[in-house]
């Protein structure tokens, strides 16, 4: 139906009439332009940060559930390092960073983990410490 709809606006990528046009159409190759995004940015320095939804935060409902609050996998808010992207901020397990970004600041504690990437600072949204950071890369120093 979306796809008679865009033939019929006239849009381009949408000329088939049946699957094998459509193979055809893809068989042609296409030329993608990758434009930069808009993410705040702390700078070509600091670390990439990877924001993850936290697995019981995602929205009102499981938010108020206090059995689901109550979870392991329900962890209070805290920054994930690398053990080399650690030390060399200065920074240990239990220690409090502040990580900066284009969006603004949070202060967070510290957990370190070899299973993440070094260059890369993993953080569970949701919570209101988190607030202030979104995507792109951010600087994290002792606080």
């Amino acid at each position: 139906m979306l796809r008679a709809l865009a033939g019929e606006l006239g849009l381009a990528g949408f000329e088939f009439t049946d699957l094998a046009g459509a193979r055809a159409l893809l068989a042609g190759g296409r030329t993608i332009e990758v434009r930069a995004g808009r993410a705040g940015d702390a700078g070509n320095s600091g670390m990439e940060l990877a924001l993850v939804p936290a697995i019981y935060r995602t929205d009102a409902v499981v938010r108020r559930a206090p059995a689901l609050q109550a979870h392991p996998l329900s962890l209070d808010a805290r920054i994930v390092l690398n053990p080399a992207d650690a030390g060399a901020a200065g920074l240990a397990d239990g220690a409090v960073a502040k990580v900066r970004g284009g969006s603004g600041t949070a202060t967070l504690p510290v957990a370190v983990d070899g299973r993440v990437a070094a260059g890369a600072a993993w953080i569970e949204g949701g919570h209101g410490a988190t607030a202030p950071l979104g995507a792109g890369r951010v600087e994290v120093v002792a606080a």
